[in-house]
């Protein structure tokens, strides 16, 4: 076996001054060291007895030894050297180094980035969300709850007008999931409804006094139905809260749901495939209870004037409007109105 001095740094497991040394190789197992001022010194390390810790990127080699001594080296192992662990690092080196290989690597760390946003947090998101156990989303929704309660106030519909809408709402809506529906003056935040995880629907004085008449109120309340069912609010927010929800999804550990998401719940906005899911299942329950769905249609319409109106008012006080604005979560848009007429036409035919 051809072999050739090596010049390294040497670490004798005695004292942290480096040494300059050689090495070379004595046989196929064996490795001699020499170092000291003058080389004088020798020690023997079989290959059984070497740890290598370095030799990836701009590391240089490193090879810890069992009586605490250390060597390291200026470059590259050499070829006579017979660590078994030397030929994958040498390898992974040079893949390092291939320009190739570092170009794909940084277009699959964007893939996978891209795919994780994209599908992995939203499915991840999905699951947890169906999956939480009901006192889970009881903490949770409580919380979020009097949050709401705290920005609106006392209700001034009479308790006859809310017995008319409640009753509505429990005969066509309700079925055998009923939510606890309650009346606020919207007051900030004017004409609105929102669907809170803990099976609860918040709905506005403002919104029930724009309404022309309660076919209207029911296709609100039913699109809010329709957020709970599907638990849209919690997966928009646990998509919002990101990477962590993958964490919980493979954990299932959900305690810290219980303080984190009341808050982020506050400000999450649903996406257009959630408000189209609610949209759907009003439209729905609207058909089977033979309710014109252009009712639906007219207060979507109607609402998104009321908001712009709103919005004109309150140009001046654009700071503490922009509180509110997690709860501007049902923009009336010409794409859902034409939804609706699409609905329409497909029951039609």
């Amino acid at each position: 076996m051809t072999t050739s001095n090596v010049e390294v740094v040497f670490y004798d497991g005695f004292s942290s001054k480096p040494q300059h040394a050689q090495i070379h190789a004595v046989d196929e197992q064996t490795v001699l060291v020499r170092y000291g001022e003058q080389l004088e010194l020798e020690r023997r390390y079989p290959y059984e007895d070497m740890t290598l810790i370095g030799a990836l990127g701009k590391i240089h080699p490193v090879i810890e030894l069992k009586d605490d001594a250390r060597l390291e080296f200026q470059d590259v192992l050499p070829e006579w050297f017979q660590l078994n662990t030397k030929k994958a690092y040498h390898s992974i080196w040079k893949l390092e180094k291939s320009p190739s290989l570092i170009l794909f690597s940084a277009i699959f760390v964007a893939a996978l980035i891209f795919a994780t946003v994209k599908w992995g947090v939203p499915t991840a998101a999905y699951y947890v969300a169906k999956n939480l156990p009901a006192d889970t989303l009881k903490s949770i929704g409580d919380e979020a709850e009097e949050y709401v309660v705290s920005v609106t106030g006392e209700t001034t519909l009479s308790d006859a007008r809310q017995k008319q809408i409640l009753a509505k709402y429990n005969r066509i809506i309700a079925e055998d999931k009923p939510a606890k529906v309650i009346f606020r003056a919207g007051k900030s935040i004017g004409a609105n409804a929102l669907a809170i995880p803990n099976n609860t629907i918040i709905l506005t004085d403002e919104l029930v006094e724009l309404a022309k008449n309660d076919d209207e109120i029911i296709g609100v309340l039913a699109h809010e139905q329709g957020h709970l069912v599907e638990r849209h609010s919690l997966q928009q927010t646990l998509s919002s809260l990101g990477f962590s929800v993958i964490l919980i999804a493979i954990t299932g550990d959900a305690s810290d749901l219980v303080t984190t998401v009341p808050v982020a719940l506050i400000g999450a906005k649903y996406s257009r495939d959630f408000e189209s899911e609610a949209d759907r299942y009003a439209l729905n329950t609207m058909h089977q209870h033979k309710i014109p769905t252009v009712h639906f249609a007219n207060f979507l319409q109607r609402l998104e004037d009321d908001s712009k109106d709103e919005s004109s008012k309150n140009e001046k006080d654009a700071d503490e409007s922009s509180v509110f604005d997690f709860l501007q979560s049902h923009p009336a848009t010409k794409a859902r109105i034409d939804a609706v007429k699409e609905f329409d036409t497909q029951k039609q035919n």
